[in-house]
Order: structure tokens, then sequence, then C-alpha cells
């Protein structure tokens, strides 16, 4: 190959590099158009963006949930937030859940730190992170912290699971500790009382400025014989008298013993329970469920604005009496005591009270303003453990508190206006009551919760009014509920006589309902028709002359013909044609009775003109309430209004409409 001679090469050269310069300009203009492109087709897809998400703004906008305002959606986020669901997660899953909806919602969950508030915990082995988020979301607002031990069914190693269930009680206190000033609520629920020991010591040793609820339970049972001693005075540190800060208004413990707490945090508690299950199992120990008496007064003695208090399954230990009794033999270490006075207690509820119980307690307290009682009075078991040292009113024990009584002392609760009774067998509703007086009552409840023997068919007969309360008048009682029982013949009609003043009658699943239409539609006499030859026609009642509402449910013995008679006999086509209530006179009278009335003599001093206005519903004779019914009321009774019949005997729509025809709303379910 002939060599190339130096100036063809760089003469080549410069050609090459014109070329190459051209292409170079060339793809500069490439880059600019493409880069252009790359403008517009960024431009192009962020105005596609915007307005598809236009689109689904408006279609959200048909959504009806989406028309509420912000400030809606966080209340009702706060409400699903705050409730007690069932979830196997560590942490409370409706924050998160919000958050993971839209993006609308996740801007408001993550800027209401309220929303995180409520901080609740799940898990056996302790996990940082979810709490640790949690505080952390929640900024400064107040915390509702739960935990909740997630042991369940059968335990295979419960000395590890003890100690596991220790050690996150213990970690999780210490990661609450600074955050203590803000917590308003805690509920603590485990399976060993080991377990409690770490909360028990940071609510007696530490101040919380803004806990209004406390909620201690031991939730187990079949794990007693692996517990240690029960929580008492002794493994808690002393009080410091001194302290009058605390604003607890809410306190519920569950096989804790209220002598756990100091009493500074019991002077402002309003509603107090204590909780002792009833016992599953043979092999749980009996001191589980015993409190004692001086315990129970003191505890009342320290809760001063007490507004409502329940006990479920407390086993009564009597080692007190009243000093005000003359008890010539008192048990040995009896401590005396006297009344405890309880001014703000509006409502009380007791389950799974022995019936022996009742009257002793309700006599140890003062009780102005008790509103409400609920009862249910359980079955007494047939082997008690250490039976005759734990109760004072066995017949067996001569030296007992209300053996040491006589029998006519009784309690009078005057402001009483509800009563409901849970029974568990007919003998106990019959014995639990006899020794109370209700004399301003006006709702009451009797219910049957048992369960019958085999060899005892059906439902237990319903006792005579004068068996179950010492004084049956209730002439203030508008409001009658019985549930669950056989109301024998004639038993119906006896019970309401004492009760003139019914407004709203409830039967649901009894037998005999048929009896008691019956005894309702009883007419109070009859009066000449007028026509001739016809018969005497009926008019009135002779009971519940003011009953406006029926509610019948899983009746199924009564007929539409008692039903229709009951709501005939008390509408106006009834007693149309009688006279008005004030001139009825002396031969009206004395038709409808069946009898001749004679007229009352003139009084001597003729210008006593006096007229004397008694209320209808306040019957008095002799200086005591009486349940007489005024003949006005019995000639005029006012119409039933409304009737609700659920899983009955079905009635034809001829029968509803014959029914409403008279005024009557049906409701059928």
């Amino acid at each position: 190959m002939a060599r190339l001679d130096p100036h063809v090469i760089d003469r080549e050269i410069e050609i090459i590099g014109a070329q190459v310069a051209v292409l170079q300009r060339r793809e500069d203009d490439f880059t600019r158009i493409l880069t252009d492109m790359s403008r517009l087709q960024e431009s192009v897809q962020a105005e596609k963006a915007m307005l598809n998400s236009r689109v689904a703004q408006l279609q959200s906008q048909k959504i009806p949930v989406n028309w509420l305002p912000s400030e809606l959606l966080i209340q009702i986020f706060l409400v699903f937030a705050a409730e007690d669901t069932t979830t196997r997660l560590p942490y409370n899953p409706a924050p998160v859940v919000i958050s993971h909806i839209c993006r609308k919602w996740r801007q408001l969950a993550l800027t209401t730190s309220q929303l995180w508030s409520f901080i609740s915990y799940r898990s056996g082995p302790f996990k940082l992170p979810p709490v640790q988020t949690f505080l952390d979301r929640s900024g400064g607002t107040e915390i509702t912290f739960t935990f909740v031990s997630p042991l369940a069914g059968e335990v295979q190693n419960a000395s590890e699971l003890a100690v596991t269930e220790r050690t996150t009680s213990e970690q999780l206190i210490q990661v609450l500790e600074p955050h203590f000033s803000r917590i308003r609520s805690i509920t603590f629920e485990c399976h060993f009382a080991a377990s409690m020991l770490p909360v028990v010591s940071a609510v007696c040793n530490t101040t919380f400025p803004k806990l209004r609820y406390l909620d201690l339970a031991l939730c187990s049972q079949h794990l007693s014989a692996t517990r240690p001693t029960p929580l008492s005075t002794n493994n808690t540190p002393s009080e410091n008298g001194t302290r009058t800060d605390s604003v607890l208004t809410g306190l519920r413990l569950q096989q804790v013993p209220p002598a756990t707490l100091p009493s500074y945090l019991l002077r402002n508690v309003r509603v107090l329970e204590l909780s002792y299950p009833p016992r599953r199992t043979a092999t749980a120990r009996p001191e589980l469920f015993i409190q004692s008496m001086s315990g129970m007064t003191q505890l009342l003695h320290q809760t001063p604005q007490l507004h409502e208090l329940t006990i479920t399954g407390v086993t009564l230990s009597w080692d007190i009496t009243r000093t005000d009794l003359q008890v010539v033999h008192l048990l040995e270490d009896n401590i005396p005591v006297n009344l405890v006075e309880t001014p703000s207690l509006r409502r009380l509820h007791w389950k799974y009270a022995h019936p022996k119980d009742i009257y002793p307690f309700l006599s140890l307290l003062v009780l102005p303003r008790l509103e409400c009682l609920d009862l249910l009075i359980g079955q007494p078991p047939t082997k008690r453990y250490g039976a005759s040292i734990l109760r004072g009113n066995h017949n067996h024990n001569q030296d007992s508190v209300t053996q040491a009584e006589p029998f006519l002392n009784v309690v009078t609760l005057n402001a009483l206006k509800e009563l409901n009774i849970s029974c568990h067998s007919e003998d106990t509703l019959a014995s639990s009551l006899r020794q109370l007086l209700f004399p301003s009552l006006e709702k009451l409840d009797i219910t049957f919760v048992g369960q019958r023997l085999c060899k005892e068919p059906g439902l237990p007969a319903l006792s005579r009014l004068e068996s179950i309360f010492r004084d049956p008048r209730l002439p203030r009682l508008t409001h009658l509920s019985l549930s669950h029982f056989d109301i024998l013949p004639g038993h119906g009609k006896a019970t309401l006589a004492y009760m003139p003043c019914i407004v709203s009658l409830t039967l649901g699943g009894c037998t005999g309902v048929d009896g008691v239409l019956k005894a309702l539609a009883e007419s109070y006499g009859s009066v000449p028709n007028g026509r001739g030859s016809y018969p005497p026609r009926t008019c009135g009642v002779r009971i519940c002359p003011r009953l406006e509402e029926l509610v019948l449910w899983s009746c199924n013995d009564f007929h539409f013909e008692s039903l229709f008679s009951v709501v005939h006999a008390r509408s106006g086509e009834a007693d149309v044609s009688l006279p008005d209530v004030g001139v009825v006179g002396v031969d009206v009278a004395s038709a409808v009775l069946g009898r001749k009335i004679r007229p009352l003599k003139k009084p001597r001093n003729a210008r006593d003109k006096t007229v004397h206005v008694v209320d209808p519903g306040l019957h008095t004779v002799a200086g005591t309430i009486s349940t007489l019914i005024p003949i006005e009321e019995a000639l005029h009774p006012t119409g039933i209004t409304c009737i609700h019949l659920e899983d009955c005997p079905p009635i034809s729509e001829d029968q509803v409409l014959s029914l409403e025809e008279l005024g009557v709303v049906v409701t059928l379910r």
C-alpha cells in the first residue's frame, strides 16, 4: 500500500471533521426536539392525570359518605377507633385501616393525633414498634390504653406463660411511664396475678392527673392452681394519706380485691363494679370469691360520690354486726359498725346474689336516693365452703345477725322506682324480698332465668304477690313485665288487682296468658240496655283501668278472641251510653254493682259545702295508700293504644283491622 502524502491526509481529516460537525449539529437538533417532545409528553401526562383526578373526584361525589365534611368524618373515625374490637393483631387496627382507604382519609388519619390515642396491646411477647408508633402519632392528646392477654384455651406450659405475661406487663409500664400524665383510661386484663402487680404499683405510686377510668381484671379461672397469692395490700406500697388529686370516676375490679388500691383514688368514684365471675370448674379456690362485709362497708365509706354500684358473684363474709341491734350472742371477733350512708347511690346491680344476703346487706345501708335495683338471685349451691363462717344469716346459726333480729325489721326503699328481678328458682324469688318495702315503685320486671329439672316439665309457677313482697300493694306501679313463668288460673287477676295504675304490661315466654287476658277483659258490672227485652250490657273493667300498652312475645297459649275482648272492653264503644263521670247517680251505680247503694247522709253542719278533691291515683284508706279503683275509672277505663306481638300465634289481616278500628296500633314481628 502506497504511503499517503501528509497534505492529502490533512485534507481528508478536514473533510471528515466537517462531516462530523454537521452530524453533531443534526444530533443536537434531534436532542432538542426529543427534549421538547418529552416536555410536551410530561405536560400531556400531567394534564391527563389532573383530568383523571378530577373525574375521580366527581365520581366520588356520587358516594354519600364523601358528602360528609372532614370534621364529621373525624368524629366517626374516633368512634370506630374507640370500639373494643376483637382482633389477633397486637395493636388497635382501626387507625391503620382508616389510613389505607383513600388519600383523603389517610391525610385525615395522620393529622388527627386523637385517633392514635386509643392504644391497645394484644400480644404475648413484647413488641415495641406498634406501641411506640401509636405514642408518637398521638402527640399530646389524652391516651386510652388497653391490654388484653391473648392467652386462650387450655394452657400447656402455665409457668412459661406466666413469665412471658409478667415481662410484657413490666415493659409496657416502662414504655408508658413518660406518658402517665396524659393517660385518661387504663384497661388491663391478664391471667396471672403476678402480671397485675406492676400496674397496681404504678397506679399507687405514680400520679395520674387525668386518669378517669380504671379496669383491672384477672380473667382466668382454670389457672387458679398456678397463681401466686391473690393481690392484697401487703403486695402494694402503702398509700400517702395526703393525696387528694385523683379524678378517677369509673372503677372496675374483676377478681382484684378493692383493698389493693389506696383510698385517695376512690374519693371521686361514681361508677364502681366488683366482679367475681361464677366458678366454671370445681378446682377454683373459693377464697378468690369471698369479700368480707367489713371490707365492703369500708369501701362504701371511701366512695362518698358513688352513683352506681355493680356487684357480680361476690360471696359476702359476715364478720360485722350493727351496733344498733340488741344482739345477745355475737359471733366471735365480730366488728360492730354503724349504718353506712350512701347519699348519692342511685343504681345498684347485684348479680348472683345469695337469697339470704340481700336483706342483711341492704339493712346496713342508708339509701335515700336509690332509684333502680337490679337483682340476679343465684341458685344456692348444695355445697358451700365454710358456710357457717361465711354468712351470718343461716338458719342453723342461732347467733347470726338475721336470727338475732326480729322478723318485723324491714328495709324501706322510699326512693326506689325501678326493680328488676331475675331468679334461678321460684323458691328464692319468694324468700328474697320479704323484708323489703317499695312504696314508690313504678317499674317491676320479674324474669325466670334458671333451668327446670327434667322431672319438672314446663315453666315454674308464678308465686302470688303476697308471697314475694311483704306488702303486695303497688299503687304507683305503671310498668310490669313477667318473663318465663306459668301464670296459674286466678293468679294473674290477683296480681294485677294490686296494681291499679298499670299503664304497660309485658308478658314474655309465659303460659297461662289467656287467663290473664280474660281477667283484663272482665267487666265491672252491667247496666240495663234500654231496648225492651234485650239483656243488660256489660260496662267498665275490674282491674288495670289505665292500661294503654300490651306487649306479648313468645306466648303461644292465648286466643285472639281474648285479646280482642281486652281491647273492646276498654274502647269508647263499650261505654258510649254511660253517663259522664260527674253525673253517675245512685241508680246507675246500683245497677252496675248489682246491689242497692244507699246515699250518704248529709252532714249535720249544712253550711259546710267545701268540696274535697282527691287524686284518683292515690286513694287513701285509714291513712294508708289503697289499691281500690274508683268507680269513675272502672266505668271509663283508658283505651288500649298499642299492642306488640312477637313470636305469637299468627293473626289474620282482618283481625288486625278489627283492632285498628278500635284505635289500636298493632305491631307484628
